[in-house]
């Protein structure tokens, strides 16, 4: 098919004059980050005009497709494939009672939170099922449940928010599975590790030269058995991509995925993978990280990372331009390859220092894992 150029547009008032001019031409595709009703109102006029994929707007989106989203979706699925995978009584491997539980009233909820303190867990986390990026939840660590704890559920499910209760597990590594689900079926596209902060939200991906094929080592090497943690893990995830896809098919969905996954100790000290935290039917960060990735030369590393002001003062700096500038002096761009010069080493910056708010997007190519890798 060749290269294909995308184009964006920025959501603002200069984006109906933008919407206006491409009604005027041919399109192959409609790509937004995702689907849901702002972008199927804003690319509606668009449709007529797309000649790469034959699909209508009620397509992109609909109720079996805005189920996806829901963090309670997610946690069900996960509950789903170890009862049908079998693979529950791994001594490596989450459990169904970390899964999370959806709930929709007060009472609901408080049961939750009695029956997985009654199971030892006494940290747990709520979380709105259609918050983003670590946003839109609280965490319960307190002895007793406090009444600004309760306020807070009484007002989400008050407000028709579904709520998902889940006992709060020590991290150790995060990472993510990236895939696309075309007409064909679901393809996996390769696996990254991940970072985020202590609630959860998100601050930088990375990628290894084989992340086509392999669940990042960082992952796999936190794991001292079975002997074959990486054959079982692989076998887990073909699994779990196959009940996947029948999902899919069902809700006719089409396009980017992403599964958010990670290891953590369990109160006897034990590792364990918790192979589903999240399901995204859009386009992450993580995605982005890959798409850079086909950019860069052959054996080397890729670090995306957002860094917003809090960080960027934290490395010393006043300001994104002064930043940057930093780094093209100490990691410079460069190109090697022909006739398509790819990536071999420096940083990119993926958004202009002297118009960004709120952070910088940079992407850092090294022959090495980068720091914190």
């Amino acid at each position: 098919e060749g290269e294909r150029v995308p184009e964006g547009r920025v959501r603002g008032p200069p984006v109906t004059s933008g919407i206006a001019s491409l009604a005027q031409r041919k399109l192959g595709r409609l790509r937004p980050w995702a689907w849901g009703p702002d972008s199927l109102e804003l690319l509606g006029p668009l449709f007529a005009n797309v000649s790469g994929e034959v699909r209508s707007a009620s397509q992109c989106f609909n109720e079996a497709i805005a189920q996806l989203y829901s963090k309670s979706w997610s946690a069900l699925f996960l509950k789903k494939v170890l009862l049908r995978l079998g693979e529950a009584e791994e001594s490596w491997l989450c459990t169904a009672h970390d899964a999370g539980v959806p709930v929709d009233t007060l009472q609901d909820a408080l049961e939750a939170i009695a029956s997985i303190r009654a199971r030892g867990h006494h940290k747990l986390v709520v979380k709105e099922a259609l918050g983003l990026a670590g946003r839109n939840a609280i965490r319960l660590w307190e002895p007793q449940l406090l009444g600004v704890h309760r306020r807070w559920m009484a007002r989400a499910l008050e407000h028709g928010r579904q709520l998902v209760i889940e006992p709060w597990l020590e991290r150790e590594r995060d990472f993510s599975v990236q895939l696309e689900m075309t007409e064909r079926g679901l393809r996996l596209f390769g696996y990254t590790g991940l970072f985020n902060d202590r609630k959860g939200q998100f601050q930088a991906n990375c990628a290894a030269p084989d992340h086509d094929r392999r669940i990042p080592a960082p992952v796999t090497a936190l794991f001292r058995e079975p002997a074959d943690i990486s054959t079982r893990i692989h076998r887990l995830y073909t699994g779990i991509f196959s009940v996947l896809e029948a999902d899919l098919i069902r809700a006719g969905y089409l396009g980017p995925v992403g599964i958010d996954a990670f290891v953590y100790r369990g109160a006897q000290g034990e590792l364990r993978l918790k192979p589903v935290v999240e399901i995204n039917p859009r386009y992450t960060m993580g995605r982005l990280t890959l798409e850079l990735m086909r950019r860069t030369a052959p054996g080397r590393h890729g670090l995306l990372r957002l860094v917003n002001r809090a960080r960027l003062h934290a490395e010393g700096f006043s300001d994104f331009p002064s930043y940057v500038a930093h780094l093209e002096n100490h990691f410079p761009l460069q190109l090697e390859g022909e006739p398509i010069p790819r990536i071999s080493e420096g940083t990119l910056c993926l958004n202009d220092p002297a118009l960004a708010q709120v952070c910088m997007a940079i992407f850092r190519v090294s022959r090495v894992p980068a720091d914190g890798q």
